[in-house]
């Protein structure tokens, strides 16, 4: 397949993979293993699911996840390389400032490592359980985005922060390992995480259209012209091209590597500059086909390290 010179001429794309840190295969040292098989084939990034006491009703998919930010300090003991994320921190349902010093540390423990999304989050009833406020959840993300970016700065040492919803003072280290601190994505399809994007740099999307992504992209890139795009998106091998579903009802590309690789295509000319690619985390076989993307599509897309 030839690529068009859009492609040609751009820097290697992004490519991230969904970890299987949640679901009926849900196993610590395949776990292990899929991170250390995505690092090996020459995936950038490896992504944990974050979700903490999640009601009944949400249990089939999400009552098995093990918990994200511990999960990232155990890969980051079992690879080298390997980008660790969370896709993505629900960080106003957590201790924002425990939430803070969490990643600062596996930032240090992984030799710089960590790259994680936020996310105000969606599961009102999850909220409720953990007692933090729903209705506040995106005022309190922006603040915080704004205090980490201080705190990275004033790090290590004495670090404070006085707003609106956040104001602390105290000390702050180990000295963080990532120039400039950590890199945070903001997750979401809203308008509203267009703006925070515009904070971090990178957003976030997950399972938009390509033409939805378009427009997306190009109203971010106005406001911030070096901005990222990181799409996270379903793909399946399957021998006839679909549009599929993921796991949660939504867009999802499925077919033969070739027309998964033009699919991906028409992302970057959208507007994407990378994927985290979910390769069916839940179904046997993961290494297998973590493998086969980075052999038969990661070239074809100009992906990859």
């Amino acid at each position: 397949m030839e690529l068009p010179s859009y492609v040609l001429g751009m820097a290697p794309l992004h490519l991230g993979l969904i970890l299987p840190n949640y679901g009926e295969g849900l196993d610590a040292e395949r776990l292990a293993r899929v991170a250390v098989t995505a690092e090996e084939a020459g995936f950038d990034s490896g992504w944990v699911t974050d979700h903490l006491l999640v009601p009944p009703e949400h249990a089939p998919i999400y009552g098995t996840i093990a918990e994200p930010l511990v999960s990232l300090g155990f890969l980051a003991a079992r690879t080298r390389t390997l980008e660790l994320g969370v896709s993505a921190l629900v960080v106003p349902q957590r201790n924002p400032l425990v939430a803070l010093k969490q990643l600062t540390t596996l930032d240090f423990l992984s030799g710089g490592r960590v790259v994680t999304a936020v996310a105000a989050g969606w599961m009102e009833g999850e909220f409720a359980t953990l007692g933090a406020s729903f209705e506040r959840r995106g005022r309190l993300l922006d603040e915080w985005l704004d205090a980490a970016a201080s705190v990275f700065e004033q790090m290590p040492g004495h670090v404070h922060w006085h707003g609106r919803l956040l104001s602390f003072e105290g000390w702050m280290a180990p000295a963080l390992v990532r120039p400039g601190g950590l890199e945070l994505w903001v997750a979401g399809v809203s308008r509203a995480t267009l703006c925070r994007a515009e904070k971090t740099g990178v957003w976030h999307p997950v399972a938009l259209p390509p033409d939805e992504l378009r427009s997306m992209a190009a109203a971010l890139r106005e406001r911030r012209p070096d901005a990222r795009v990181v799409l996270r998106i379903g793909v399946s091998f399957a021998a006839e091209p679909a549009e599929g579903r993921d796991e949660r009802g939504r867009h999802a590309i499925a077919g033969p590597p070739e027309w998964i690789a033009e699919r991906l295509t028409e992302y970057v000319e959208a507007g994407a500059d990378g994927f985290v690619a979910n390769l069916e985390y839940d179904r046997e076989g993961l290494e297998e086909r973590v493998r086969r993307f980075a052999e038969e599509i990661g070239p074809l897309s100009g992906g990859g390290r």
